[in-house]
């Protein structure tokens, strides 16, 4: 399914479409696909709604010049609710797009929101000296040409093949070129979201992959210290892509976190 953006452009969303369900609203990282999230939509789907959202430049959406900043692509998730005219939605958020979510929160507070989840995403990309839990090796000495280098793989455990196939050819039709996506690399790196985290909107889970190849797992130690009130939890064997990893192991973690916030 489409919907085209105040900017005028076209984003690809999927959407489970049951109208009397709770609904879960899934946010890819940069360069990511929700292929990669199939196995959590069976989980998750008997009890919820799912809807999963390819933003600009990345699955089955339009490729474009336009809004390369995290703060655009939050619009892009308040309008795309607006247009379905959906409320206390469970935001999450893998990578990059949990950043869009605290964007999302940081712009409308609370807004269409009742919880987040954010998978393996700190929310500080550049180490410095108040902060040692960034992306990598990136700091302010190496910013911003070290985003030009490859990444490398993002995933520490087997993907199921049917998910992995399944991008693989998505990615043959919808080429994603990371070039596309740079100004939005740098708008990224340059957010510090730890004073949304001091006074969070709605209840927060964060999971972290324990081997995950861009994050050192303890910087949910260090989220626990911004605010004590947000839920925490490392996936074992898993690196950064939780949802396509450790499905199970996500959807059992989520799911505890929804009883204790009465959201289920």
């Amino acid at each position: 399914m489409r919907f085209v953006t105040t900017d005028h452009v076209a984003l690809h969303y999927s959407d489970t479409g049951e109208k009397d369900k709770k609904v879960i609203l899934g946010i890819p990282g940069i360069g990511g696909t929700s292929q990669f999230w199939h196995k959590m939509i069976s989980l998750f789907n008997p009890i919820y709604r799912i809807i999963l959202l390819d933003p600009r430049n990345q699955g089955q959406s339009e490729r474009t010049d336009k809004g390369q900043r995290i703060a655009r692509h939050a619009a892009d998730v308040e309008e795309l609710l607006a247009s379905l005219n959906l409320h206390d939605v469970i935001g999450i958020g893998n990578s990059m797009g949990a950043a869009n979510l605290w964007s999302y929160l940081d712009l409308y507070g609370k807004g269409r929101l009742c919880a987040m989840v954010d998978l393996d995403q700190s929310p500080k990309m550049i180490a410095d000296t108040d902060w040692q839990y960034g992306f990598r090796d990136l700091s302010w000495m190496n910013y911003p040409d070290y985003l030009k280098r490859p990444f490398g793989k993002a995933f520490y455990a087997h993907i199921a093949d049917e998910m992995f196939e399944a991008a693989k050819e998505e990615q043959e039709v919808f080429p994603y070129d990371a070039r596309d996506n740079y100004k939005c690399l740098i708008d990224h790196a340059e957010q510090d979201w730890r004073d949304i985290l001091k006074e969070m909107p709605v209840p927060m889970l964060v999971l972290a992959g324990k081997n995950s190849p861009f994050f050192d797992y303890h910087f949910t130690d260090a989220v626990k210290e911004i605010n004590p009130d947000i839920e925490t939890k490392v996936i074992d064997n898993c690196g950064h892509l939780i949802q396509a990893e450790q499905p199970e192991a996500m959807h059992d973690a989520v799911m505890r976190f929804l009883h204790k916030k009465k959201l289920v």
